[in-house]
């Protein structure tokens, strides 16, 4: 049976889009591993429900939004009804798709009180916040913003003490263009031909009305411009007006190839948020104005590692101001060349299929390796970038390795299970049992690197002992101290560090 998903979150010309557009990259990278996903809003204006239809997944409506006064929640106007009764619509509505695995929470008008009430219908819930303002009652939180070394405490007291925290750019939800045009992106020089605008879908302060006053004044006539807008920007007639006052000026409105923009940019302006982090992923230098103030945190953590420019909270910037930082940076190569660089290492494009991985942990499952396996297995062991990190690096023969698989199936003290996400193997997990103690080795189809799956594999893994072999009560490992991803992955399943010696003593039932 496939994995059932239902999205509660909305989008108005005011906020939300982005939260929207975040959601539908996970939504797709979940449909892509058999997923059955289902969004639950409300018909703000500037909603982007047929941006969901388009997308092929299912759209459930909630009552037509009322006005709110609520004290406790200053972005309850944007819910469109009182958390309580938004709640109980929600209820209703869910019962359209009964029994989802997972219910994903995306809107800052949401706190425990909602989520307690929907959790009964619902397997697991998971929330994507980045205020840190309230608390919740969740499995699960994505906070995909750069922190500084306080970020993975500042949740501390918010969730229960069970909940998983997804917290960093590492879990970016990035579409999985941004991710294909990395890998192909130029080394970005420092020279500006082409400039990029971009304020988020609806930008009701008009900050790309600011930058294009800006770059009127500079009057250069041989840069070209890209300006994107979204379907609900209330400010389009003017900014008609004012890109026709630019020469090589090109006005779009709700792209479906930002990426593409992106990657054909030489520097960009716009601001933090979702795009902060499609541009690092390109490593596309950024003048970057926070537009609310949730962003403002991540744009100073960029900037504090020379990642953007930042040039502060959009009310405090003027257009004169956005006009000088383009007059630095365009005589500057070397400048955003640096920003560039830095920008790139901060994002890789992986996120969404990282959190995918923590969605369908539960669902990973390992079996007893079986003869027919011993080829794969050989090919994962060999690949270079898997054996660098054994204690035993050299390249293993054919037939040794045969006699090796052999060997350690038909042995008693030894467990080989192959770890299954749906029919994909993705890895290989060895037990070697002495008495009570386990002592196990971990390693991964090369294609699988760096998504998450190490831990979700231990994990599963332990399930298996705990049901087969439930004498076994301590798990021991050794790790190479250069393989910073392996530790990780330990660290992540409950294991505890000792030089290079992981150990963990398991609970019973």
């Amino acid at each position: 049976m496939s994995l059932k998903v239902a999205i509660r979150a909305d989008a108005s010309v005011q906020m939300g889009s982005g939260h929207v557009m975040r959601c539908l990259t996970l939504a797709d990278a979940l449909r892509e591993r058999g997923a059955e996903v289902a969004f639950i809003g409300r018909e703000h204006p500037g909603n982007l429900f047929a941006l969901i239809e388009a997308s092929g997944h299912r759209l459930l409506l909630l009552p037509e939004p009322t006005a709110v006064a609520d004290a406790r929640l200053a972005h309850a106007a944007w819910l469109g009804a009182t958390q309580t009764e938004d709640a109980q619509q929600t209820v209703t509505v869910l019962r359209q798709f009964a029994d989802p695995d997972w219910l994903i929470v995306d809107h800052y008008a949401i706190d425990e009180e909602w989520e307690a009430t929907l959790r009964p219908l619902a397997g697991s819930i998971m929330v994507i916040d980045d205020l840190a303002d309230r608390r919740h009652d969740c499995d699960l939180l994505l906070d995909q913003n750069l922190q500084d070394q306080t970020g993975q405490t500042r949740y501390d007291g918010l969730l229960p003490a069970t909940a998983i925290k997804l917290i960093g750019p590492e879990y970016a939800l990035l579409r999985p263009e941004f991710k294909s045009l990395r890998a192909t992106a130029r080394t970005r020089t420092g020279a500006v031909k082409r400039v990029l605008v971009f304020f988020g879908g609806g930008d009701p302060s008009n900050e790309t009305g600011k930058v294009l006053s800006a770059l009127k004044s500079l009057a250069c006539e041989d840069l070209a411009v890209d300006v994107v807008v979204g379907g609900a920007n209330p400010h389009y007639p003017q900014l008609l007006e004012l890109s026709a006052q630019l020469p090589g000026c090109n006005l779009y409105r709700q792209v479906g190839n930002m990426a593409e923009l992106m990657a054909d940019a030489d520097l960009s302006v716009g601001a933090g948020g979702g795009a902060m982090w499609e541009r690092s992923c390109l490593g596309l230098p950024t003048i970057a104005i926070s537009v609310a103030a949730n962003q403002q945190p991540g744009c100073e953590a960029m900037a504090k590692q020379g990642a953007i420019l930042y040039l502060g909270a959009a009310e405090r910037v003027s257009a004169e101001q956005v006009a000088s930082a383009l007059r630095v940076v365009l005589c500057s190569p070397w400048l955003l060349s640096n920003l560039s660089a830095a920008a790139a290492s901060v994002v890789d494009g992986s996120g969404a299929v990282r959190v995918c991985n923590q969605l369908i942990r539960r669902r990973l499952q390992v079996r007893l390796a079986a003869p027919s396996d011993c080829e794969q297995v050989f090919g994962w062991r060999n690949d270079e970038n898997t054996r660098k990190f054994f204690f035993n690096n050299e390249l293993v023969a054919w037939e040794r390795h045969r006699e090796w698989f052999s060997a350690k199936l038909a042995a008693a003290d030894c467990v080989l299970l192959i770890g299954q996400d749906a029919d994909d193997a993705i890895g290989v997990l060895r037990y070697d049992i002495r008495q009570r103690v386990a002592t196990v080795s971990i390693y991964l189809d090369p294609q699988k690197h760096g998504l998450g799956y190490g831990s979700a594999l231990l994990a599963a893994g332990e399930l298996w002992l705990k049901q087969h072999r439930p004498l076994v009560t301590e798990l021991k490992a050794e790790v190479v101290s250069e393989n910073i991803a392996s530790k990780r992955a330990f660290v992540k399943a409950g294991f505890e560090e000792s030089v290079l010696t992981f150990s963990k003593v398991l609970s019973g039932g």
